[in-house]
């Protein structure tokens, strides 16, 4: 362990006057959860980043409870429930406002999480073979804990702390209350000792950086030097899922920044290392429509990364004044988004999306001269990835407003009166057709 962290096999307590968190702000699932395990004779606490994210004021993603009651006692207590995971078993209590996850104290060390959802169907698949696969076929390879075992296996001192709803207090194993306190970030354990164990905490461990603007302590920071080159033993999923989770945050530019810093960056991503400063103003752009309240698609932020270069291969195959050059431009398109989807294991979905979303921006370069155009490609099921990829493209600064701007008059023509279709066309369809005579 980290010399400079106290070994503490009884909590430190901050009971309910001297800290922040209150249940106004915690979730009603995860109230439910947590009440019901407690009044069935179990501990429940709230874990993780939504202690965190409270005790710093923040609004949490999302809640996690860990609890002494097993997995199957758990199921039985919640109706609205299932049993995931292999190698180790989670229950997900699912509510209306969202997932609450579940799990027993552990000891052993915490296993590399898998996204779930990544692939569409994957989480469900999982579920049911957890659900439907006989109690005593499953080999159980997690080993159960006490609350001061499952505090020490974790990542980083501030995501150890515990929330108990017997008295609202906060359990602290790990010194995270003095580094949170202190705004820093500090391993649990050997830092590179944890991250031969998951090499995604050196991503997560930037991301936190910037995210919540707290320091690295001087030996995690080395060790991320030292160790980053392990990033590239982790699975392709879970880097694309850490990628489009930082595309989410809001904090895009600064964390992908410190990955660059870091050399991460083009380790895990080259093709963005590669879009240089370009990249910076995407990113910029879709960090505020974020803090505006959008919530782009998931291929919007994926295919983001890829407009400088798009950009690029359109000044090639569209020059100003011409013909798009279609099979040129499919081609490089190909080129561009093939290589780095079949190494993140992006789905062939998100890959489809970002592909026609790219090739209709180009039938939208110059303005649009029929009102039939517009409603044609509006009504394409790519179309709204299409214009939020060009809508980025426009704010950065990749591709030139005016056209944009003509479009977006035609939208907005199209949804308040319901055409976009100009006047000649209009005047056809309001004319009365002709009555056909009627066969004897």
């Amino acid at each position: 362990m980290n010399s400079t962290l106290p070994i503490r096999h009884e909590p430190r307590v901050v009971p309910r006057p001297e800290h922040t968190v209150s249940r106004s702000d915690i979730s009603s699932g995860a109230l439910k959860v947590l009440y019901r395990l407690h009044r069935s004779g179990y501990l429940a606490y709230l874990v993780g980043g939504g202690v965190r994210d409270l005790l710093l004021g923040k609004r949490p993603k999302d809640f996690d409870v860990v609890t002494n009651a097993r997995p199957q006692e758990i199921r039985r207590l919640f109706r609205n429930s299932r049993i995931i995971g292999r190698r180790f078993r989670l229950v997900h209590v699912m509510f209306a406002d969202g997932i609450v996850e579940v799990a027993t104290f552990r000891a052993s060390p915490e296993p590399p999480e898998v996204p779930d959802g990544w692939e569409e169907g994957e989480e469900s698949e999982l579920a049911t073979e957890a659900e439907e696969t006989p109690r005593e076929a499953v080999v159980e390879t997690e080993v159960f804990g006490s609350p001061a075992e499952d505090a020490w296996r974790r990542d980083f001192t501030v995501n150890a702390l515990f929330y108990n709803i017997a008295d609202y207090s906060i359990l602290d194993y790990v010194g995270g209350m003095e580094d949170l306190e202190a705004r820093v970030l500090r391993s649990i354990g050997p830092p590179d000792l944890r991250f031969r164990e998951d090499p995604v905490r050196m991503l997560r461990a930037l991301e936190y950086m910037v995210r919540l603007e707290f320091e690295l302590e001087p030996e995690l920071e080395a060790a991320i030097h030292r160790n980053r080159e392990l990033i590239l033993d982790a699975s392709p999923a879970r880097l694309a899922y850490e990628l489009l989770e930082v595309l989410k945050s809001g904090s895009a530019h600064g964390i992908c920044s410190a990955w660059r810093r870091f050399g991460i960056l083009k380790l895990v991503f080259p093709e963005a290392e590669a879009a240089g400063s370009a990249l910076g103003k995407v990113l910029r752009a879709a960090d505020r429509r974020v803090a505006m309240g959008f919530e782009p698609h998931d291929a919007v932020l994926l295919g983001a990364s890829f407009l400088p270069a798009f950009a690029g291969i359109l000044a090639r195959v569209a020059p100003p004044g011409q013909r798009v050059d279609n099979p040129a431009l499919l081609e490089a398109l190909d080129n561009l988004l093939e290589p780095p989807a079949a190494r993140l294991h992006i789905s062939n979905r998100n890959l489809h999306l970002m592909k026609q979303g790219m090739f209709t921006i180009s039938k939208m370069l110059k303005a649009p001269e029929k009102g039939r155009q517009v409603t044609r490609l509006a009504r394409q099921e790519y179309f709204p990835v299409a214009w939020q990829l060009y809508t980025l493209a426009v704010e950065s600064e990749l591709l030139p407003r005016e056209p944009w701007e003509a479009w977006n008059r035609a939208l907005d023509r199209l949804r308040t009166h319901g055409t976009a279709a100009d006047p000649g066309t209009r005047a056809r369809r309001d004319r009365r057709p002709r009555r056909r005579r009627r066969r004897r």
